[in-house]
């Protein structure tokens, strides 16, 4: 017996019911090459996966985009976790995505040098960007996994090297879906909330490249390259390099490498200010002795020189003394030399000077006499 015919509307509708209502359809995942990728204007994502002989439509909205971390492109092998859904008025159906993955390490690979040249063109890797550590951090931000290795190894070398260092953690998964959306929420909280914070570390420990890929995320990127504060990132072993590396002001090879690398020692600083300390005693010590001699020589330049002046000096007066000895009136006056003086004690020179009758004072050798000079006699005497 033949069914009623239905209508194209019914039949649509039934397909979407019953697609709808298949619990494998509602969480399918598919596995093939992406084809004819591309993005419009808001973000969503058009391509089609395929494999050697079908093809399905898919549709990766654009908040689901921005947690996949890598771009989809033609020849991408990829995982796809998501939906049937079904487009009634054409009849057709699409794979709504919920989840994108690369497939193997090839196709991680491929993956990270797309996004490293995608930032790197941007200058989110430039040196001049970079911030420098403070040389002495009080408060540390730590965003990794509350549980595991990485943070265990964090705070036990910072605190074997400082005690003085407070230690904030930021839980977040560090692995799987959602984790770059946490690690970057944590990254912007942190900067939003806590001026006090000197240094953030990211990171995590080792792991497979899958397990270390939120850390090659766009979204972890650009929360590491707006922090004003200097980060540290610090994943996986020391073979292990991640876009956070790139992007972050320092890389650390490790997460006990990342301890290191934020405090200092110290009991390296108090062995290192003892030098100093020896240092500039010695220091002092050699300037005093230098000192002492300087002074002396000084000294010993002071008094050579001032006996110096002496003798001349002493040579200067005796040749004064001799000069006075030679020239003194009484040793003149011993030759049968005499002084005449008036008698207000002025020396007479001149016969001139003196007039008849005049009294004088007569100095001689020994003694003094005084006389009185005479008349002129007459012409016609």
């Amino acid at each position: 017996m033949a069914l009623k015919p239905v209508s194209v509307t019914q039949l649509n509708e039934y397909i979407a019911r019953v697609i709808g209502t298949d619990p494998l359809l509602m969480n399918v995942g598919v596995r093939g090459e992406v084809s004819g990728a591309r993005y419009d204007g808001r973000g969503n994502c058009y391509f089609s996966l395929m494999d050697e002989t079908c093809s399905v439509d898919c549709i990766l909205w654009s908040d689901t985009a921005a947690e996949t971390g890598f771009e989809i492109k033609d020849g991408l092998e990829v995982i796809i976790r998501g939906y049937i859904n079904v487009y009634r008025k054409r009849g057709t159906y699409s794979l709504n995505v919920r989840s994108c993955e690369l497939v193997g390490a090839g196709g991680l690979a491929k993956a990270f040098e797309e996004m490293k040249q995608k930032l790197a063109a941007e200058g989110l890797f430039d040196v001049s960007h970079k911030k420098k550590l403070p040389f002495f951090p009080h408060k540390i931000a730590v965003v990794t996994a509350a549980a595991g290795a990485a943070v265990q190894d964090i705070c036990k070398t910072i605190k074997s090297r400082n005690s003085v260092v407070s230690i904030y953690i930021y839980p977040s998964a560090v692995q799987g879906d959602g984790a770059a959306a946490q690690i970057a929420h944590n990254i912007d909280y942190i900067n939003d909330t806590r001026n006090d914070i000197d240094i953030i570390i990211v990171g995590r420990g080792g792991g497979s490249a899958e397990d270390l890929w939120p850390f090659n995320e766009e979204v972890v990127a650009r929360s590491i390259y707006a922090s004003r504060i200097p980060v540290i990132s610090a994943v996986g072993h020391e073979i292990d390099y991640s876009i956070s590396d790139l992007v972050a002001d320092v890389r650390a090879a490790t997460p006990t490498a990342a301890g290191q690398t934020a405090v200092p020692d110290t009991s390296e600083l108090a062995s290192e200010l003892e030098e100093v300390r020896k240092t500039m005693m010695r220091q002092l010590r050699n300037n005093a002795a230098y000192a002492r001699i300087r002074t002396d020589n000084l000294f010993e330049t002071v008094r050579q020189t001032a006996r110096g002046r002496i003798a001349d000096l002493r040579h200067e007066t005796d040749k004064m003394r001799l000069t006075l000895e030679y020239n003194d009136p009484s040793k003149i006056m011993k030759k049968g030399y005499s002084v005449v003086r008036d008698v207000s004690g002025r020396v007479i020179m001149d016969a001139e000077d003196v007039s008849e009758g005049q009294k004088l004072d007569i100095d001689l050798a020994r003694g003094r006499i005084s006389v009185r000079t005479l008349e002129e006699e007459s012409d016609q005497k």
